[in-house]
């Protein structure tokens, strides 16, 4: 019998060593891959995911005067962000996309925004359906103005009307306030806007509704 020479043994070693430390280089590269985060992982949502204040579904037979006024009437309030639309250009969505608690979410209303705290009007006679308040968005109000439109007022303070409340076109409901998830934005109203319990883009529908 040929005796094996210590440096056979040595040899065959370090070729399992070899294998051995190629197998958990591989494993730990494919692991590394696989839990890379890309496009696929990022999250869009709207801000009613993030509350429990779902927009109630209305059998409409109110009828009301289809023109509407924007929610502010003080000159220096601009939008500091505008409605995702996912037909706009890329530049545009990206504008409108909002960074909160690790998740991109995609602006159902517009932000208008002021270095002055502003008041906050009803865009149309209508009757207040609820009004809530959430560590996220602030404090919030629904309107249904009939002819199935419901405005939504989040991030307001200094609530001026109560649930059940008859309210008319350019009516002082609240003032302006912050609110968590658009706290880079200060003080400012987040505006959301339902035509046939489906969100619509408020300054679009401004443009093609407006009175006086």
């Amino acid at each position: 019998m040929i005796k094996k020479s210590s440096k056979y043994y040595l040899s065959r070693g370090l070729v399992f060593l070899i294998i051995g430390l190629a197998f958990i280089i591989g494993y730990a590269a494919t692991n590394t891959l696989q839990n890379k985060k890309d496009d696929s992982n990022i999250r869009y949502v709207s801000y009613e995911i993030l509350t429990d204040n779902s927009m109630p579904v209305i059998n409409q037979t109110q009828q009301a005067d289809t023109t509407v006024m924007k929610p502010y009437t003080d000159g220096t309030v601009t939008i500091g962000k505008a409605y995702y639309d996912p037909k706009s250009e890329e530049e545009n969505q990206e504008d409108a996309i909002i960074y909160y608690e690790n998740t991109y979410i995609q602006n159902t209303g517009v932000d208008y925004t002021s270095k002055n705290v502003f008041e906050v009007n009803s865009i149309s006679d209508g009757t207040v359906i609820s009004i809530t308040k959430d560590d996220v968005v602030g404090e919030t109000i629904k309107i249904d103005h009939g002819n199935d439109l419901i405005s939504v007022y989040q991030s307001v303070k200094e609530i001026q009307v109560k649930e059940n409340d008859q309210v008319s076109k350019g009516q002082v409901i609240a003032k302006s306030g912050t609110n968590g998830i658009g706290s880079e934005l200060g003080n400012h109203l987040h505006f959301e806007l339902y035509q046939n319990n489906n969100l619509v883009n408020p300054e679009e529908y401004f443009a093609n509704n407006q009175g006086n």
